[in-house]
């Protein structure tokens, strides 16, 4: 049930839609690296209407063609020489998915927009007084500036992700905590450690489970919109493999509670799907493009049992890829499971949205390298921080309830932890240089040298 009657959130939503696009955009520590093609992939998509990559020669040699798949006339599909780079007869494209091109495209048009009018006034007053890299980005010159790029348009995402996370807390809290539960969500977790700092498939991920958390809980007073939880939760699935893991059990939900719903569920979803099957049928003959064929899972025997074990530990708790070391506040979502349980609070959907964290944690875990590689803190956690933050909603209701200093206390001691841990991420290059010379998970639950203390000591 509602417990606030329905005001003028949006004035408070873009308020803090623009407060964590300015903070996010300024932190310096920008992470492109398996998001190096997104921003060229999206000039071409511009400027040739397709997505092919061989206008970059220079870049590719630069990058010794990493991220690329080689695709020849006759569809085959083939890796680059790190030299010589594809054969002749093949043109470049991105390996990784074009979900986070598609969600990032409306915004860098908006960005192209303006930079076209402001660009040359600021050039002409700034002067030698801006950085190559600045003055690149100020020219229009994405390609040859896209950490920055990234950065300002992973920040547009992050801050985008923030005003729903805000609009689905007020939907039960009063303004001022819906507000601090958003500037949790912005600055106390891998939002703005990961998702803000490039275009990885996590930023967009997490943009698109917090748009879903909120029509879902919306549709309890707008039906109409539970249908459209679908498109979200589509596109979540083509910005990286895993958000099928929140397809099944949402689409489930409908088809069991909202029967009558489903089939409109349904064709959203297909409709979401069709663009993505064409355009990997047009480029590779097959409806899936080759990642989400090639994901790196543990082999279904014995002797995987304890690194899966130690995995499911380490991405709770490990010291520099736990998601509960770095976003320690976030262990109150688990006691706002059980309230939301015991007390039948936004039933049946806290049910599905647990079993998507469930299922999420134990996927993740299954990965060979479930350290995530070179990357800041809980990555592959990341995705589903929106629906974590949901769970604090039913514990920020009981505190309204019992007034418990004690818990208050213990929350905002993990909450300002967090805010510390986070900003290291967003400003501080030596927790980065961490990942050098290499992530295993010897190093990941090393105490004597967590990450985000890197550089401290």
């Amino acid at each position: 049930m509602r417990r606030n009657p329905p005001g003028p959130e949006w004035p408070a939503a873009l308020a803090l839609f623009a407060l964590v696009f300015v903070t996010h955009s300024l932190c310096p520590n920008a992470t492109s690296s398996d998001s190096y093609w997104v921003v060229p992939q999206m000039v071409s998509v511009l400027i040739r209407g397709d997505t092919s990559l061989g206008e970059y020669p220079d870049l590719l040699r630069e990058h010794t063609y990493r991220g690329i798949d080689c695709i020849d006339s006759a569809y085959r599909i083939s890796t680059p020489d790190p030299a010589a780079g594809c054969p002749p007869s093949s043109r470049y494209y991105y390996h990784y998915p074009f979900g986070p091109a598609v969600v990032a495209l409306p915004p860098m048009v908006a960005m192209d927009a303006v930079l076209r009018v402001a660009g040359p006034p600021l050039l002409r007053v700034l002067g030698s007084r801006v950085s190559p890299p600045v003055r690149s980005f100020l020219a229009r010159d994405y390609p040859h500036t896209r950490p920055l790029a990234e950065l300002v348009l992973a920040s547009f995402l992050m801050a985008v992700a923030t005003a729903f996370v805000f609009l689905t807390g007020r939907h039960f809290l009063p303004r001022s905590s819906a507000i601090l539960l958003a500037l949790l969500f912005a600055y106390g977790t891998a939002a703005w450690s990961t998702g803000s700092r490039a275009l990885w498939q996590h930023g967009p991920e997490m943009l698109m489970f917090s748009i879903a958390v909120y029509l879902l809980v919306k549709a309890g007073q707008r039906p109409w919109l539970l249908p459209w939880s679908a498109v979200p939760l589509v596109l979540a699935y083509f910005i990286r493999p895993t958000g099928a893991i929140a397809v099944a059990p949402i689409g489930l939900m409908v088809l069991i509670h909202h029967r009558r719903q489903f089939l409109q569920w349904a064709v959203l979803a297909a409709a979401t799907a069709a663009p993505f099957l064409a355009y990997n049928f047009a480029l590779y003959h097959r409806p899936l493009q080759p990642y989400f064929t090639q994901q790196g899972f543990l082999d279904p025997a014995l002797g995987n049992v304890p690194p899966f074990l130690s995995a499911l530990a380490g991405q709770c708790l490990s010291p520099s890829r736990g998601l509960f070391v770095f976003s320690p506040f976030l262990l109150f979502a688990l006691p706002g499971i059980w309230l939301a349980f015991r007390r039948n609070w936004q039933t049946p959907l806290v049910h599905y949205l647990a079993a998507i964290l469930l299922l999420h944690w134990i996927a993740i875990s299954a990965f060979a390298d479930w350290t995530a590689g070179s990357s800041y803190g809980p990555r592959y956690f990341s995705d589903v921080t929106p629906i974590f933050i949901f769970f604090l909603i039913p514990v920020a209701l009981w505190a309204g309830a019992h007034r418990s200093p004690t818990a208050v206390a213990a929350f905002a001691l993990a909450a300002l932890i967090a805010f510390g841990i986070h900003f290291r991420g967003a400003v501080n290059w030596d927790v980065e240089r961490w990942n050098d010379p290499g992530v295993n998970p010897a190093r990941a639950w090393d105490w004597k040298d967590p990450q985000f203390l890197r550089g401290l000591h």
